[in-house]
C-alpha cells in the first residue's frame, strides 16, 4: 500500500511540473503586428494568406530570427491609393521571443495584445 501511495504521489508531482510551464502565457513570448503595404515589404507581397505567412516566416529565417507563429488577417485599414507604401488592409501577426523584439520593431512591427 505504501508503494502505491508513493507511486501516485510522485506521479502527481511529475504531472504538476510538466503542466506548470505554459509557453503561451509566459512572458517569454510576445505578439507583434505589422500592417502590410502593397509592395514595399522586404518579404514581398501576396494576396494569398498562406503564401504571405510562408514568405514572412522564410524572410525572418534568412535573417536568423525565430518566429513561433504567423497569422494573417484582413482586419487592417486599407488606404485608397496604389503607391508601394500604401497599406493594403492586411495585418501580419507574429508570436516571437521577447528578447527578439528589437529586430521586429526595426522592420515596422508593433507590440500587440
Amino acid at each position: 500500500m505504501k508503494k502505491i501511495f508513493l507511486f501516485i504521489f510522485f506521479g502527481l508531482i511529475l504531472l504538476n511540473f510538466s503542466c506548470s510551464k505554459d509557453d503561451e502565457g509566459s512572458n517569454e513570448y510576445i505578439s507583434v503586428l505589422y500592417n502590410q503595404t502593397y509592395c514595399s515589404d522586404p518579404w514581398g507581397y501576396s494576396n494569398d494568406k498562406l503564401e504571405l505567412a510562408n514568405k514572412v516566416r522564410d524572410y525572418f529565417i534568412t535573417e536568423n530570427i525565430e518566429v513561433f507563429d504567423v497569422k494573417v488577417d484582413n482586419k487592417g485599414t486599407a488606404q485608397d491609393c496604389n503607391a508601394c507604401m500604401c497599406l493594403s488592409g492586411v495585418r501580419i501577426l507574429l508570436k516571437v521571443k521577447n528578447g527578439d523584439l528589437i529586430p521586429f520593431k526595426e522592420h515596422g512591427f508593433k507590440e500587440y495584445n
